[in-house]
């Protein structure tokens, strides 16, 4: 086999990996019921639509040819709250937009639940 084929081949399987674990673990999928706002609820939210692509800790990862960025650093730490919001909502860079299947209240929950757990500020 040539070298061309099996790059094309393997740069095949990577993307195949991306969008089965994209659609796997990033939740955006409507019809699902809003939980209720507190701590706790918080957390099943980050759990169930961040945590796979960001990781536990908010860590980031390499998924495939995609560099999930971390929580922790960089502009997710020090971007104000506003732009961080807008993120979870419209999505862009590779991450999926939320503001369909999480209500704003959710979102700037979100958004203290990273600050406060994720980054300790």
């Amino acid at each position: 086999m040539r070298r061309t084929e099996i790059f094309r081949r393997a740069l095949s399987a990577a993307a195949a990996c991306l969008a089965l674990a994209a659609a796997a673990g990033c939740d955006t999928r409507a019809g699902k019921p809003a939980p209720a706002a507190s701590g706790n609820t918080t957390r099943i939210t980050y759990e169930r639509s961040c945590m796979i692509c960001h990781g536990p800790q908010g860590e980031g990862k390499q998924l495939g040819t995609l560099k999930i960025p971390s929580l922790r650093e960089g502009a997710p730490l020090t971007d104000p709250d506003e732009r961080l919001f807008s993120q979870i909502a419209d999505g862009g860079k590779g991450m999926p937009p939320f503001k369909h299947t999480l209500d704003d209240r959710q979102i700037q929950d979100l958004v203290r639940f990273i600050r406060e757990e994720i980054q300790k500020k």
